[in-house]
């Protein structure tokens, strides 16, 4: 948020309702100075060791996410989280997401189309695309940007009828940092770190709102319990295990691999420009 030199009608009551609530919580719960002054430690801490947006995603996105997708038709938001990154690599589908030599993990191929909420297909639909790796690491994150530059992210432009298909890795569960004061505070109040495998996605078309969401997979054992608590029933979906010898001649693989398909569909379709 930028500076405000003058008061805007939005901020003004959003400030003042952020701090009635706070004030009202005070009096309500009797804090005292000394949990007072260690609120405002921990603030401090968190933001030396960068981990607002960390924070604030784990306590506060998922709600946000929930007000903002009120009403909303097609596929189902979710919470971008902190790990996306901007001007990825654009490819056109079929695409291969970058990746290290000897990438870690089990091959995926994920596919599906992207369409309007009135079934139209959209050509030229762009599928921005970013996860973790195998062992729960995300690119310019925990994985340092010099050894694998964009490592399993992309921009894949769906074809002619809206399709896509993508090799990537099977992402994993992982753990959100908890070495910082975001762990310190979910160990203090019982509570875990995990979070179940997950593929992000943010679909645009000139012609549709923009759709941010998550992909997850059944069986996961952190499914019912994501510390973000993002996870929505209609994003889950099965990873198909594939190991017929035939199957993986034919895609020129000697291991077995797995398969994953999903459709988008866009709401909010705008007329276009004459």
């Amino acid at each position: 948020m930028k500076t405000a030199t003058v008061p805007t009608p939005r901020l003004t009551p959003l400030v003042d309702g952020l701090v009635a609530t706070l004030r009202a919580f005070i009096r309500e719960q009797h804090l005292t100075h000394d949990e007072y002054r260690q609120a405002v430690a921990f603030l401090v801490q968190t933001a030396e060791h960068g981990e607002i947006p960390l924070l604030l995603d784990v306590l506060f996105e998922s709600t946000v996410d929930q007000v903002n997708s009120a009403g909303r038709g097609g596929t189902e938001t979710c919470v971008e989280g902190p790990y996306y990154v901007p001007n990825a690599p654009v490819m056109s589908s079929p695409a291969v997401l970058p990746h290290r030599e000897n990438e870690p993990g089990n091959l995926l191929f994920f596919s599906g189309a992207v369409r309007s909420t009135d079934g139209a297909p959209l050509p030229g639909a762009m599928l921005d695309l970013w996860q973790s790796d195998a062992s729960g690491a995300y690119s310019h994150y925990n994985i340092a940007e010099a050894d694998a530059p964009f490592n399993l992210r992309a921009r894949v432009i769906a074809d002619q009828n809206g399709c896509f298909d993508v090799q990537t890795w099977v992402p994993v569960p992982y753990e959100i940092p908890k070495a910082g004061p975001t762990g310190a505070l979910l160990t203090a109040v019982g509570q875990h770190a995990w979070r179940p495998a997950h593929l992000h996605i943010r679909v645009t078309h000139a012609a549709c709102e923009t759709l941010t969401t998550q992909i997850f997979f059944t069986g996961d054992p952190w499914i019912n319990a994501d510390v973000v608590g993002a996870v929505k029933p209609s994003l889950i979906t099965t990873l198909i295990r594939h190991d017929d010898s035939v199957e993986m001649h034919n895609r020129g693989l000697e291991r077995p691999f797995y398969t994953l398909s999903y459709d988008f569909e866009l709401g909010g379709a705008m007329a276009k420009a004459a």
